[in-house]
This record gives C-alpha cells, structure tokens and sequence, in this order.
C-alpha cells in the first residue's frame, strides 16, 4: 500500500546499503566500470565515499539536499529497507561561468589514477556535459544525475515518487529540472512532463550509447523560454 512508502533524505549511514542498490543499475554501461562504479566490497566502498563527498560539496553552496530514498516499512514487522534512491542536484541560485562548465565531481574521474582512461572518460562524456551547459547554463534549476528502484520493486510507482519530490521542489522554487534518459526510465519520464529536447549520443570507443536529454519545465514558462540557456 502506498503508506507503506516513504521519501527521506539519504542519511550517510545508509550509504553502503544506498550503493548496493545503485551500483548493479549502471555498472554495464563502460564509464561507469572505467570510473569504478561497480559492485564489490571495494568498489561499494570507494563508491560510497565519492557520493559523500559530492552530496558535502553541494551542501556548501546550495539549500535544498541532494540525495533521497524511498524507503518501504513492512506493515507486519516495521522493518524498513530501501527500495529506491535519487541524486538530485537542486542549483537554487544562479550559478556563474566558472561553476556550470565545472564537470559535476561524480562525472570528473578526477579519482582515476590512470592518465589514459581518465581522459578516455572525459571524452566519453563531453556530449553529456556539453548538453547540460547548453541547456542549463548558470539557470537557477535541477539536475537528476541517478536513480535507481530495486528490482523486486519496479513497476510499483517507487520511480514516480523518486522523480516526483524533485519535481515538488522545482515547482516550489520555479525551477526547471533537466536529465538525460534511459531506455526504462523514458516513459516514466514523460508521464511526469519531462519533454525530450535533444539526444545525447555517446561514443564509448565504437559502442554508441543514446540517452534523451528531457526537461521539465514549470508551470508557466512560456514557449520562448523554452530555449537552451546557452545557445
């Protein structure tokens, strides 16, 4: 039943249960085995201590918390478990030239000792960031950058309400929210009113990736502004 669910902020002693959810959803996609996202003792350790970093980093600067779970409590028991998880960037304040064309510190590889796979991820992703400068720019807005449902629990609305208390935040603050799209995650998508604006291709050195870069826009934005940030 849907009182059996519930949104919370991620608490930083969740985070190892958080990134056992996470990291088998995109561990086969080749940046994520290059940056180290995969689903060991070590990689969950080292994964863990990434994201803790990325969710203090935007703590210094802006209002609203990044990270969230949705946690289901047996009605039986009370046992809780997490079911699902979101990082949503929330850049409630305009953020300046220096700040939106800085690669966001979980897609920097800035960890990646090797010199030759570090700059194979920054190619790889430069059509992500590129899109999210042109589209976002310094706008005051948010940024859905992982989400995650387990698998036992998909296709019960636990992806909707992941989505859906970003989506509440914008409205609140009049913010449009941006991400790029997966195969499954699409439909959901635009069943909330993302609108797809482009697609994002990337090259992983012959295997080509395509993700739809989608924007929800609130309430009120009128067609003309509808348009990248930074043309």
């Amino acid at each position: 039943m849907a009182s059996n669910f519930s949104i919370r902020e991620a608490r930083p002693e969740d985070i190892l249960e958080i990134m056992s959810l996470l990291l088998p959803n995109f561990e086969h996609i080749p940046v994520e085995q290059i940056l180290g996202n995969v689903n060991t003792p070590e990689g969950r350790k080292a994964a863990s201590e990434r994201h803790l970093q990325a969710w203090r980093q935007h703590a210094v600067d802006y209002a609203v918390p990044c990270a969230i779970t949705c946690v289901h409590t047996d009605p039986d028991t009370g046992n809780e478990a997490i079911i699902g998880f979101a990082e949503w960037f929330i850049y409630d304040k305009p953020r300046s030239p220096e700040q939106y064309r800085k690669i966001e510190f979980l897609l920097s590889a800035s960890w990646v000792v090797d010199e030759g796979k570090r700059e194979r991820v920054k190619r790889w992703m430069r059509p992500v960031t590129d899109a999210r400068i042109k589209w976002l720019g310094g706008r005051r807005s948010a940024t859905l950058m992982y989400m995650c449902v387990a698998k036992a629990w998909r296709r019960q609305g636990v992806s909707t309400r992941c989505v859906q208390w970003g989506l509440d935040r914008c409205k609140e603050l009049g913010l449009p929210a941006y991400l790029e799209a997966s195969e499954d995650g699409e439909p959901v998508y635009k069943k909330l009113g993302f609108e797809e604006v482009e697609k994002v291709v990337m090259d992983f050195d012959g295997e080509k990736g395509v993700f739809p870069a989608m924007i929800w826009w609130p309430p009120g934005t009128q067609d003309e502004d509808k348009m990248p940030a930074c043309p």
